[in-house]
Formats: structure tokens, sequence, C-alpha cells
């Protein structure tokens, strides 16, 4: 970011001129000769009219780039004006040179709009505009910033320090969010870009972090049945099922290379240069299902020296250590990196045995809840620790002098974490309370258990039993573990599943306390520049993973719901794009294609004996469901900006993707021997069966955008997006087997971007309306192909259908408020506010649970963030501390379209904090940091079924960081 200058607060009087400090030399009026420009306008000269009495005019020393420069006593008389200086626009940015290199793009000649803005910031100086800010400024505003600045004023007089890391790195991002390196402010659509600096200031440590300071974003791992897996939405839309019978709804990007699932989505994020996250749909400019927007990772690339190692050490065990190691190969031609991370801390939701804990209970006097545990603490495991470690290695080619460069990275992560943190709010004795017909459903264990499965088991909350045991919101009764209640399945049944036939005992099953993956990726970018304004990139990626993943869903000793899946995942992908600009550098062009093949396996053991199939004593209802998804897509796009003038830009884009998935189902015996029969026979051959869905799809994109300033811009944009269709992903019946065809997605936005007062306040704003139409939903019954209900005795069993169809239609509104203000040196003030109104305004089936004119369940409203930080100088030989304080706001909201009390998520509000201290020579870095400093108790998703279960956010947590870099 630019720097903050010296500058005097000024009002009509002189005794009100006060300097402010910043980064700059100290102003030394004396010492500065006046300086009057050549020409200028009627307005200017107006504007600078001679209402107060010359002093001087600052004469500036050299600087940084981006450094303000300092302002001038704020006295001027007719015929004193100061000669134009030197402005950033003028400059050459390091930080967008290099992000130039790397993507292929040419530097901008300043010609065009470019030349147009440059000249009238020579125009209109810094003094000019200065003059202005202080006639608008009142002096009881004046007063309150020079009494903000009066304790740092002592020490102006040393020669000032290099500006914040963050500081720097969060105010002048460069991205590349249009195909090619344009500063974030400069890009007309709704965007926020987060330095790597700025991630390590807040604390975030993985993805999901960074959606508590990013408008209408919502990054959550999903609830324990999901397996490892991420929920991600912007503004109301996106995708949290992992099967690959559907597609996200946000699209992720490592390095350019388009993430293909939503399992193992929630990155770490060590060494990271930025992360670009794209609000709305993005068709033509990220492609495929980029419906709600885009997030978008960037390593930092080699650069031929340098490298940290850091420790972290905190609660729960906590022990993180990453390093990284940026060296020379070839001078001046190859640079290689290394990086490594580790992490590891304990669980925070504790298990505990029941039997251990309640040794009155009649039930485990019985027998029929058996001890398990074998220490007096009655503990048998933890739920929401990390075990991960992750390498990465990355190689650059780029001779000096040469048109060529190539980028080569390879990556592998490890992850032995159990399940995700999760905990029982309601059992089936209470799930359903608060409802039109609520029962107690507690009795559905008995037959084959012999136990109730009710609210003794519940450790917090309304339904905790009185006197129990336990009272607290992170402890867990799960033991993943079934005695011996279930039986084969001997037959298909002649009717309803109480007819099926059972077999022999299947015996004891134990599910793996698991969120687990192990994959690799490697991918290859070569930009080669054709001449002066035409440039080639190709794009080259491969990834495979394999997650494995368990879970005791109901938290309980009773078996109620337990499952283990490994779900694997290839992808390959290619892009090619042509970028260039022409016509005195007025017109740039991306033209490019892509080409994506992904084959994933979804491998479940699905073990859940309440479920009404055999006898209620002898349940069968345990098989493999072992699916394969095959999707290949192919696509066409281009994209153009043309400057009409130095103000004026029109810009467009469209991008043609056609989309095959073929999906061939497995429904097998528990043993993997033959099929299972109750899902899988001569009358129902769901086994082989091969689902298959197609569809071309245009997107399109139309831009008008006008800088009224050269730090004023607003924006009108039309753009679409999509999230690719699928086949029915849980079939009881053949016949449920259905293609559903993409969500499409149609928004108009009007936006704006704002530098003022010489760059001290950042506001950027926008306002949006989306027209939503074939969202993809289960319908209460099943529909054949002509949209007729499927009868019972043919897989149209009410609540027991596997489709996704495309149910609804919705509209969307909503805006996004981003700010930052640097009122003196060394503080940085930023902020966010959201609001998303999401409204389903029409119902496709007569069999969906939409209601018309209600939410998007799991999706909340209002949003906002706050936070501070203040870099404090404490002189040359000792560095820098700066403490920093977050506060983010994360709205409620239904969590069945019924919205019933029991499964609705509560809002809440969260605190971290920092204090970080930084070396004079910025070598070596010492971090205290404290998340969820208030210990607030909250939940960030539920999941229902016939008990109640929730994920509850990290408890209060403290870390110290030790950096060294080299």
């Amino acid at each position: 970011m630019a720097n903050r200058s010296t500058r005097p607060a000024c009002g009509p009087s002189a005794s009100m001129c006060t300097e402010i400090p910043g980064n700059s030399p100290r102003i030394m009026p004396s010492q500065a000769p006046v300086r009057r420009p050549t020409s200028i306008s009627p307005r200017s000269r107006k504007a600078l009219s001679a209402t107060w009495t010359p002093i001087s005019i600052i004469d500036n020393p050299p600087r940084q780039f981006g450094q303000s420069v300092p302002f001038f006593h704020c006295l001027w008389s007719p015929g004193r004006i100061g000669k134009p200086i030197a402005d950033p626009i003028d400059e050459v940015d390091p930080a967008q040179a290099r992000a130039e290199k790397q993507t292929g793009s040419r530097p901008h000649r300043r010609t065009g709009r470019a030349a147009g803005i440059a000249r009238e910031r020579r125009f209109m100086t810094r003094p000019h505009r200065a003059a202005l800010l202080c006639r608008a400024l009142s002096p009881l505003t004046i007063m309150a910033l020079a009494g903000m600045a009066t304790p740092a004023l002592a020490q102006e007089a040393a020669q000032a320090a290099p500006p914040p890391a963050e500081e720097s790195a969060s105010n002048e991002i460069v991205v590349t969010a249009q195909l090619r390196a344009q500063n974030v402010q400069d890009i007309p659509l709704s965007i926020t870009a987060i330095s790597g600096e700025l991630l390590e200031a807040r604390s975030q440590t993985r993805l999901t972090d960074i959606a508590a300071q990013a408008p209408n974003v919502l990054l959550q791992q999903n609830p324990s049945g999901q397996g490892n897996s991420m929920r991600a939405f912007i503004r109301g839309v996106g995708q949290a099922d992992q099967s690959p019978s559907v597609e996200p709804g946000v699209g992720i990007y490592v390095d350019d290379i388009y993430y293909g699932t939503v399992t193992a989505a929630a990155f770490d994020l060590t060494d990271l240069d930025r992360v670009e996250v794209l609000r709305g749909p993005q068709g033509t400019l990220a492609g495929m299902n980029s419906e709600g927007g885009a997030i978008k990772l960037y390593s930092r690339k080699p650069a031929g020296e340098g490298g940290f190692l850091e420790l972290t050490l905190g609660s729960y065990g906590r022990h993180d250590i990453k390093g990284s190691a940026d060296f020379t190969v070839v001078p001046d031609a190859v640079f290689a990196r290394i990086t490594g991370v580790t992490r590891n801390r304990n669980g925070f939701v504790t298990r505990y045995d029941y039997a251990c804990m309640n040794p009155d209970d009649p039930d485990v006097i019985s027998g029929a809840i058996p001890r398990l545990a074998s220490g007096s603490d009655c503990k048998t495991g933890e739920l929401g620790n990390q075990q991960m470690y992750a390498l990465r290695g990355s190689l650059r080619i780029a001779p000096a002098g040469s048109p060529l460069e190539i980028n080569i990275s390879a990556d592998y992560t490890k992850d032995t974490s159990e399940m995700q943190a999760s905990v029982l709010i309601a059992s089936a004795e209470s799930a359903n309370k608060g409802t039109a017909n609520p029962s107690d459903r507690s009795g559905l264990s008995v037959p084959y258990q012999g136990v109730a499965y009710d609210d003794r088991f519940v450790t917090y909350g309304q339904y905790r039993r009185p006197g129990a045991v336990l009272n607290d919101p992170y402890a867990s009764y799960a033991n993943f573990y079934d005695p011996g209640v279930m039986f084969e399945a001997a037959d298909a049944g002649t009717g309803p599943g109480a007819s099926i036939t059972p077999g022999a005992r299947l015996g004891p099953f134990i599910a793996p306390s698991a969120a687990q993956v192990d994959g690799w990726g490697i991918s290859g970018t070569i930009d080669y520049e054709l001449g002066d304004n035409l440039a080639i990139k190709s794009i080259t990626g491969y990834r495979d993973l394999t997650s494995n993943s368990g879970s005791d869903n109901d938290h309980s000793p009773v078996v109620f719901i337990q499952d283990h899946s490994i779900y694997s995942h290839r992808q390959f992908s290619q892009e090619l794009r042509l970028s260039g600009s022409f016509a005195d550098d007025s017109l740039h062009m991306v033209l490019g294609g892509f080409y994506y093949d992904a084959a994933t396996r979804y491998d479940a053991r699905i073990h859940t004996p309440f479920s009404g199939f055999c006898p209620a004593a002898t349940p069968c209802f345990s098989f493999l469901n072992d699916d394969t998804a095959d999707l290949t897509t192919y696509a066409g796009f281009g994209n153009v900006a043309w400057d009409i003038t130095d103000r004026l830009t029109l810009e467009g884009g469209i991008r043609v993707s056609h989309q095959k998935k073929e999906y061939t189902y497995k429904r097998l015996n528990p043993d993997g021997n033959g099929d299972y029969l109750p899902l899988s026979n001569p009358n129902n051959p769901l086994t082989g069966q091969v689902g298959v869905y197609s569809e071309t799809l245009t997107d399109y994109r139309a831009v008008a955008s006008y800088r009224f300033t050269p730090d004023i811009m607003a924006y009108a944009q039309y753009s679409t997006g999509f999230k690719g269709g699928g086949v029915a992903p849980r079939p009881y019946s053949f016949r449920q087997i259905r293609p559903f065809g993409a969500e499409k997605l149609k928004s108009y936005e009007i936006g704006f971007k704002a530098d003022l007062f010489d760059r001290l306040l950042r506001i950027n704003g926008d306002v949006f309306h989306m027209d939503y139409t074939g969202y993809q939903g289960t319908p209460n019954v099943c529909l054949d192909s002509d949209n007729n209900q499927l009868p019972e005795d043919q897989g149209g069993i009410p609540g027991l259908c596997g489709q996704y169809l495309n149910i609804g239609d919705a509209r969307v509104r909503g805006f996004e408020l981003e700010t930052t203000l640097r009122p003196v040196r060394g503080l940085t003030i930023d902020g966010s506010l959201s609001l998303t109104d999401f409204k389903f305004t029409s119902i496709n089936y007569p069999t969906t649970a939409i209601v018309v004119g209600s939410s998007r369940p799991g999706i909340g409203e209002w949003q906002w963030s706050v936070g501070a930080q203040y870099e404090a100088d404490l002189g040359d030989s000792l560095g820098t501390l700066t403490p920093r304080i977050d506060v983010a706001y994360t709205p409620g909201y239904c969590g069945n379209f019924e919205c019933h009390p029991n499964v609705n998520v509560d809002s809440f509000t969260i605190a971290n904090a920092r204090i970080t201290y930084r070396s004079p020579d910025r070598d070596w870095t010492v971090a205290l940091e404290a998340t969820n400093i208030f210990d607030k108790v909250y939940y960030l998703n539920k999941l229902t079924t016939f008990y109640v279960v929730g994920q509850p956010g990290r408890p209060r947590e403290v870390a110290l960081t030790v950096r060294r870099n080299f």
C-alpha cells in the first residue's frame, strides 16, 4: 500500500496546522523553495484561490515507490501554487512488475487511459488536492486528527522506518482476476484481495478462516458425516454436498488451476503471496462452477534468495513448524523454492465412555451399554484435532532478457486428523420439539439394541437432563462402535422394507474417527512473450487425492448412524491463453481454451440400523455405496477491454463450456461380495447402471466503468455463471436415476472504488441483484423422466428420494462494503459490511419442500467485521511492536426450509487479537495471539435427521510464534 505522508492538518488559520506523522521525511517549511506550475486551469486556480496567505511549498526528497508526497501548509494566495510533483501512477510498482512478469502480461506503457490519468495527476498536483481536502475538513475534524497524532510527534525526528509489511501489501495488491495484472482498485468487479502478510497478521492458517473478513462469504468445514469437506458459499450460492454427482458452486483455484471438489478444499495458507475472493458469477473470467464466485490462491514464486523458519506453540498442545528456503540454481536464470509445514494440536471435544461416566445407569448395569474405556478418567479420544504436514517445491526458469518464463511446482499433503469436532444437541427424543408435529422417536433403537436413544446422551444445552454427570459443550459420548446389532440381507423382500429377510449377523463394526487426506499435485506454467504487446500462457495441472473419513454421527453408545468412506479424486486440466494489447495500449484482449478431465470414486459403508430394512429387531440396512463419476469439460473464452477515453472503459466477455458426466452405481454387501439385494436385484438392477448428464452452456459479461478522478471509479456490470448438473447421487431404485441440469445465475451489479483524502481512506462498495434459476435440491418424492411421481413400489416412497432436481428459482439481492482507514502513520483500521437477501420465487416441482418467499437453508443475512492495528516504532535499535484486534460477526440462519428451532444456527461474534514484535532489521518476529478471546460457545453449523448434532467453534486459544527470516 502507499505509505502515508507527513502532512499538516490545517484549517483556515495557521495556528491550526499540525503535523501528522507519516513515513516520509519530516516537513521543513523554512528550507522549502517555492515551486510554481507551468500552467493551471481556471477551475483548479479557482479551487486554489487566494483565501489564505502563502508560506511555503514542500520540496520533496527522493522516496520509495508508492510513498505519499508530503503536504505543505494550507496557506495560499494567488499565483503561489506548487510545481507538479511525481505521483505513484507515474512510477513502476515493483510488485506490479513482478506480477506482470509472472502472469505473462507486458508492463503497461502510459498511453491511452493510463496516460490520461497520469496527465490529470500531473495537472492537479498533490498540493492542489491537499488544498481541496483542507478546505473540506472542518476545524473539529482537524483538531481530532491532530490530537491523534500528538503522541507520535517525538518519533518523527528520527529517520522514518520502512513501511509495515502488512500495510504495504494490503493497499497496493496487484491481482489477475481479469486474466491480466492490474491494481485491485482498477478492476470493475467485487473483489477482496488479501496479502500473505495480512493473513499472518490475522492469525489465519486455513482457507476457512478468511470468511470472517470477506463480505458475503461463508467457508466452513462440513459437519460430521460429510468427510473432510468444506461448504463454500458466496452471496448465498454454493455447495456443501461432497458427492461427485454434484459440482461445487464456488470455484477454487490454486495458482490458476481449478480444484474440482469440496473434499479437502480447506487448504493450508502457508507461503501464499495473496488470496483473491471474487464475488458474483465468474462464468467468463473463471469458468465452470464459479456460479457464486471464485476463490483464487497464489503461491509465492522463487526469487533467488531468502527464506524463513517459524515455530508456534500454543493451547491444546499446538506445535506448528513451517519454513521456506529460496535459492538461485543458475544466476539470473533459474531459481528454486522449497516450503514445508507441519501443524499439530489436540482436539477440543473430548470423547467419554458413557458406561464409565454413568455406572448406575440401568442399561449399563444390565450390560446393554458396555464399558469400553480402560482408564479411570473415562476418556476414549478427541475430536477436532489437527495432525498434518505438507511439502511444496517450486522451480522458476526465467533467463534474464529472455521472453520465456517457466514455473513448475509440486506438492504433497498428509493429514491424519480425527473426525471434525461435533456434539449432540438433541437426541431422537427431542429432535423435532417445537415443530408442528413433535414426536419422541427414542424407542427406534430399543428392538435391536435394547437401549433408547434419548437425551441422557446430551452433555450441554436445553435438552441436557438435570443432574447429568457432564455439563460441557465440548463433550461427546460417541464410541464409533457397533457390538454386532446388524444382519445381512438375505433377499430383496416382497414389499416394504420390513419384509426383507435377515441373514447371518454381520458382527462388530468399528467406524474410524477420521478426517484424513493424502494428496499430491504437480503443475507447470509457461509464459512466452511473442512481441511487445502479445503473449501466450500455458497452464497445466494434475492432482490426485484420497480422503479417508468416518463418523459416529449420533454421538452416543447407541448404534444409530455410523459410516466409513474413502473418497478418491484425480484430475487433469490444461488451459491456453493468448493475451495482447493493441491500439496504443487502449485495447486489451485475452483469448483462450480450457480442458478438464476428472475421475472420482466414492466408496462408503452405510450403517444405519433404524432405517426400517428387515424387521426392527434384526436390522439389515448396511451396505457399500461404491460409485464412480467421470467428468469431462471443454471451454473456449474471450475477454476484451477497450479504453474508449481516458475515463471510460467498456469490457465484455464470453465463454462456451460443454460438460459431460457419467456416473456408475454399485450397491454391494458390506464385505464387497455380491449385490446388496434390497437395493440391487433383478427387479431393481441398480448396480451397473450408468447415469449420463451432458450440457452446453454459454456465459456472458458486459461492464462499463468510469473514472471520475484518478482515485474514484464507478462501474456497472452484467455477468452470468453456472454450477454444472449431474445425476441422482443416492438412488434407492434404478427408476430414480435421472440427470438434472445446471444451476444458472444472472447478476446485475453496480459499484464504486474510491481512495479519498490522499489515500487516507479507501471505500469499495457494490449493490447487486441476481436471478437464480434451476436451484438443485432433493424432492420429497422422486419423479420419473416425465416429471410424474413414482409409485411407492417403484421408488416413490416419501422421504426416500435420492434424486437431485432443479426444484426452484430464486432471486438474491444485497450489497458489500469494504473500507480501510489510515489516519496516522502505522495505524490501520479495516472493516466490512454486507447483506445477502435470498428469497425463493417459484417452485418447479410439486413434491419439493421449498417455500416461496423463504430463504435458502444455511444462509444468513447481515455480516460485518472490523480490525485495527498500530505499528509502534520503538526506536532504531529496538524495532517495532504491532498490536492488532479483529472482531467478526457471522449471521445466524435457518437449518431447514421449515426453520425448525432445534436446527437453527444462532449468530455469533468472535474477537481475535495478536501482538507482534519485529526486530529493527526485521529478521526476527515474535507474535503472541489469542483467538476467540472471550471464549464464546457457538455452533458453526448443525445437522439433523432423527436427531440434531452441531459443530462447535473452537474455544479460546493462545499461541506464541517465533520467526527468523534469512
